[in-house]
């Protein structure tokens, strides 16, 4: 009897050891070891986010990528979701199942015009859930990349990148009048040809190896481009491998609007400090909040499922109005202040609203003139309340509090060709608003409702 017990005791101690390591692996994903080795199978089972020998015998691939000075916040974000939907692809090939994509600092952006406040080099956590998007696949902010080069390598030791790609557009992009998807190594220009490169703004740098190429194709190519100028390992396998692209923009999607993009698109999630900032300001200022909106996510996006016309949206119409480049690249398309406000004003009529939010780079004597138009209408628009705040918030941060407040609108309607609009069609869809509710473009005039609209993709899921 004696014996029993002493046995029911020890499988009791074994339950419940067993049971603190199964919530050790719950509460502890985040801290993930970048690195495991098969020892750590046993030792760490819950630590290691690979089990396999043979995977674990494959070099780590840390794949660095940035995009054109040149580009904009929503561009960048489009080009992230073609590289993370790429590594998750290249994770399930032999020899990179432990590729891992390190994000690209954001640095004084074309559009951000706040020359008071700093704004560079700010990391990817300071707008974006990274819990959330690594439960798409593997992504590093560059401070975790740092701290994971440091643990392997020393402190004060500077990057060493193994391959640098700088990629450029062929001259000619059709042969015989067909797009092919290659890529050619072409002869650096003299100011790019070094191996000593202060990239991302950082000086700690350095590169082995600095290849230009012509590029043109899919992100599935970048596969072959990392096959073919794979260095040949010296004695033992080589452990780890750091790769970087230059113009990632050049890089196309696989397939635009698929159900790979959508996942990806779906685990970027804003921090929650974005998200309740433009929550208090829906409250306070739009009478809007998720539950009688009908617009409550649930905590995680991989529970999501369709539910097109679930959402209702706040009593109060959004407006995206580009102004600024956009008056002058494409001023075709791009209406007066006069003919936004036209256009907003016969909509709000006709879906008996008295609210407009606004959501513009437009100058304040232009947003005066379109208050002025809509006297009738109470125009509302997100300004920080403080120094303190615009300095928290950033640029990027206050356009992302005009995308949340632009996504929970009743009816929205945005600008032709813009991707901040786009950003915010696709927010859209992830709360079920109808697409007639969304997908609507302001014409260049008032009087041409036929005019050539925005692209309709909508969401679409496994």
């Amino acid at each position: 009897m004696k014996l029993l017990s002493q046995r029911l005791i020890l499988m009791n101690r074994v339950f419940h050891s067993l049971l603190l390591l199964a919530i050790s692996q719950i509460v502890h994903t985040s801290h993930i070891r970048e690195i495991c080795e098969k020892r750590d199978i046993f030792f760490e089972p819950f630590r290691c986010q690979l089990r396999d020998p043979d995977v674990l015998d494959e070099p780590v691939t840390y794949l660095l990528y940035d995009v054109n000075p040149s580009e904009g916040f929503n561009l960048r974000r489009d080009v992230y979701i073609r590289m993370a939907v790429f590594v998750k692809y290249l994770r399930t090939q032999r020899g990179y199942r432990r590729a891992r994509l390190v994000l690209p600092p954001w640095s004084n952006l074309v559009h951000w015009r706040s020359s008071n406040i700093d704004q560079t080099q700010l990391l990817w956590s300071h707008f974006f859930d990274l819990r959330s998007m690594r439960l798409y696949t593997d992504v590093l902010d560059m401070d975790e990349f740092f701290n994971a080069y440091t643990r392997l390598h020393g402190s004060d030791v500077p990057v060493m990148l193994d391959e640098v790609y700088k990629l450029k557009h062929f001259e000619n992009m059709f042969e015989n009048g067909v797009f092919v998807d290659k890529f050619e190594e072409h002869v650096c220009p003299k100011s790019q040809d070094t191996l000593a490169v202060a990239f991302f703004g950082y000086a700690n740098f350095s590169a082995q190896d600095f290849t230009c190429l012509h590029f043109q194709g899919s992100a599935m190519l970048l596969h072959r481009l990392l096959d073919t100028y794979r260095r040949p390992a010296i004695g033992a396998a080589r452990h780890v491998r750091y790769v970087l692209v230059l113009n990632a923009e050049i890089v196309l999607h696989d397939l635009w609007g698929n159900v790979d993009y959508w996942a990806a698109r779906r685990s970027m999630r804003f921090t929650g400090e974005l998200v309740e900032v433009a929550a208090r300001f829906r409250s306070e200022f739009l009478n809007s909040s998720d539950r009688p909106d009908r617009t409550v996510r649930l905590a995680r996006w991989t529970d999501e499922r369709p539910q097109r016309g679930g959402a209702r949206g706040g009593d109060y119409l959004c407006a995206h109005i580009r102004r600024a480049d956009f008056l002058y690249g494409r001023d075709k398309t791009t209406p007066t202040v006069q003919s936004a406000a036209l256009q907003i004003r016969a909509k709000l009529l006709e879906l008996g609203l008295k609210t407009v939010f606004v959501a513009s780079d437009c100058t304040r004597m232009e947003f005066y003139n379109l208050k002025n138009y809509l006297k009738r209408f109470r125009v509302v628009r997100f300004v920080p309340e403080s120094y303190e705040q615009r300095y928290e918030l950033k640029d990027g941060g206050i356009a992302i509090v005009d995308q949340i407040v632009c996504s929970h609108a009743r009816y929205f309607i945005g600008t032709y060709e813009s991707t901040f609009t786009y950003r915010i069609y696709e927010e859209r869809e992830i709360l079920g608003f109808p697409k007639d509710l969304t997908f609507n473009t302001f014409c260049k005039s008032e009087k041409d409702a036929n005019c050539e609209k925005n692209t309709v993709w909508p969401i679409v899921y496994h």
